[in-house]
């Protein structure tokens, strides 16, 4: 409610109306301001008129329904945020395995070896002549620290530098497999029996795998390192991990996957189709744990399907 309390002009005077003398009893001014005509215009308010804010209660209920969102936002966020990395990691491979496809037509459709070949180290730096591009052999999620120089297993540097470039993907090797009989490293494209279920590139995460050294290159079933809850190769991305195959595409998939028979694989028992020598793997990351070699099959891991 709003009455005029200004001067009027000569003549006339101010009309007391019934509002004007409720404005007397049983109303309180608020306030004071000048109207647009210069008159000072005073805003009432009834006098049993309460101004309410908000208790404690309603606070804390707040406060409440804020810290119940949140629990249930940010689990979804960083999961989201995981999905993002799984997925650009999941494209390096594919990328990565292009360049190999590529490879593989320029040198007689044998694939690229673990320890690449005269002055080349590894199997990446073969590869970089098509890729251009070192960033693409780093997952966005192996953020494992790597120091500030390029390492040897046993901690020593061998290659000083700001920033060495990280490889966070090992090529299929069982160790001792030189020839390329067994893994995927120096095959000849012809002994692939199935290319699409032939794990070729897989995400070995450790402290000394650079681009300029060839530590780490390779990969198999039984590798302590990728199946280590430290360094979580084998369990990277939602329990699972991006595995790039020898036909060139890629996808995720739980370990106990690539360990399940292909084809008609024999078991690693008949020694007609696979030597003693060859390193059996383990049948879950469970088994890993316990160290219990006890896989079936070598199933994706070798390319005798």
């Amino acid at each position: 409610m709003y009455t005029r309390t200004g001067s009027l002009p000569e003549g006339k005077k101010e009309p007391v109306t019934q509002n004007a003398v409720l404005g007397s009893r049983f109303y309180r001014a608020e306030s004071t301001a000048l109207d647009n005509e210069g008159n000072c215009v005073t805003m009432l308010r009834p006098k049993n008129a309460r101004v309410h804010g908000f208790t404690l209660i309603e606070l804390l209920v707040v406060i409440a329904i804020i810290a119940i969102l949140a629990s249930i936002l940010f689990p979804v966020f960083a999961q989201a945020r995981g999905k993002a990395r799984q997925t650009a990691c999941l494209s390096n491979m594919k990328q990565i395995m292009l360049a190999e496809l590529q490879y593989t037509q320029d040198y007689d459709e044998t694939h690229t070896y673990v320890y690449g070949q005269g002055p080349v180290s590894a199997w990446h730096q073969l590869l970089e002549p098509y890729t251009k591009n070192r960033q693409i052999f780093q997952c966005p999620s192996d953020t494992y620290d790597r120091g500030t120089a390029a390492r040897n297993p046993d901690g020593s540097n061998v290659v000083p530098s700001a920033a060495p470039a990280v490889v966070s993907y090992s090529l299929t090797l069982p160790w001792g497999d030189w020839g390329g009989n067994y893994g995927a490293s120096n095959s000849p494209d012809s002994k692939i029996v199935s290319p699409a279920s032939t794990i070729f590139i897989s995400e070995r995460w450790n402290g000394y795998h650079m681009f300029t050294v060839g530590w780490a290159a390779d990969n198999w079933c039984d590798d302590s390192e990728f199946l280590s809850s430290s360094l979580p190769g084998a369990t990277a991305h939602s329990g699972g991990s991006n595995y790039a195959f020898a036909d060139g595409h890629a996808k995720w998939l739980r370990f106990e996957q690539t360990v399940q028979r292909q084809g008609n694989q024999a078991p690693v028992t008949d020694t007609n189709a696979f030597p003693s020598w060859l390193p059996q793997c383990y049948s879950s990351i469970n088994s890993a744990k316990a160290g219990n070699h006890d896989a079936q099959y070598f199933g994706m891991w070798t390319i005798q399907q």
